[in-house]
C-alpha cells in the first residue's frame, strides 16, 4: 500500500481546498487500485483494474458516476499545471503548441480531472514521490488515460532505490503522451 495522508501541503496551508488523501494498492510494481479523497470539496475518486474509475460528490451512493477520459479531438488542449510548482521546461513546451488553455490546480486532483475528461494532460518536471502519484495513476489508467515517464515507460512502484519519480506525463491517451514526448525531446 502507498498512502499519502496529506497530498498538497501548500494547498492545505493556503486553505484553497485542493489537498487530498491518496491511497493506492501496488501489485507487481504497478497500482491496481487507487482512491483519492478531497475533503474540502467532498469529492472522492477511485479506480481499479476490474471495474474502471468512478467519482462521488457528497456522501450519497446515488451520485456515484463512472468516469472516462475525453479524447478532445477538435478543441484546444486543456493543460493542467501545478499551482505550487512552476517549470521552465513546461514553458518551452507551451511555446511549441498552437492553441491551449492552462488550468492551475494543486495536489493529485490533476489526475482526477484528466480522468473525468475535464483536462487533457499534466506534465510534471521536478520531484514527486511514489505516494504522490500511485492513486492518481490507477484512477487515470482505469478511466482510459495514460501515465508514463518521459521515455514512454510506465512508472514502476517500489522498484527503485528511492521513492522519487522521474519526470512524467499524465494524459488522456497514450497517443497524446507520445506526441508530447516527441515535442519535449526535439
Amino acid at each position: 500500500w502507498l498512502v499519502d495522508p496529506l497530498d498538497g501541503t501548500k494547498e492545505f496551508i493556503n486553505r484553497n481546498g485542493e489537498f487530498t488523501t491518496n491511497i493506492a494498492m501496488i501489485h507487481e510494481n504497478r497500482p491496481v487500485f487507487g482512491i483519492i479523497h478531497a475533503p474540502e470539496r467532498n469529492e472522492t475518486y477511485w479506480g481499479d483494474e476490474n471495474n474502471g474509475s468512478f467519482f462521488l460528490e457528497g456522501d450519497s451512493d446515488s451520485s456515484e458516476k463512472r468516469i472516462k477520459v475525453s479524447k478532445n479531438a477538435n478543441n484546444k488542449l486543456r493543460i493542467l499545471t501545478s499551482r505550487s510548482h512552476s517549470s521552465t521546461k513546461l514553458e518551452s513546451l507551451l511555446d511549441a503548441l498552437d492553441e491551449y488553455e492552462i488550468i492551475e490546480m494543486g495536489s493529485s486532483l490533476k489526475f482526477c480531472h484528466i480522468a473525468r475528461g475535464e483536462a487533457d494532460f499534466y506534465l510534471r518536471f521536478g520531484p514527486t514521490s511514489e505516494w504522490d502519484t500511485a492513486a492518481g495513476d490507477a484512477i487515470l489508467e482505469f478511466a482510459g488515460g495514460n501515465v508514463c515517464e518521459l521515455n514512454g515507460a510506465r512508472i514502476k512502484y517500489n522498484l527503485k532505490e528511492s521513492y522519487l519519480n522521474r519526470d512524467f506525463i499524465a494524459s488522456q491517451s497514450e497517443e497524446l503522451s507520445l506526441s508530447l514526448k516527441k515535442i519535449i525531446s526535439s
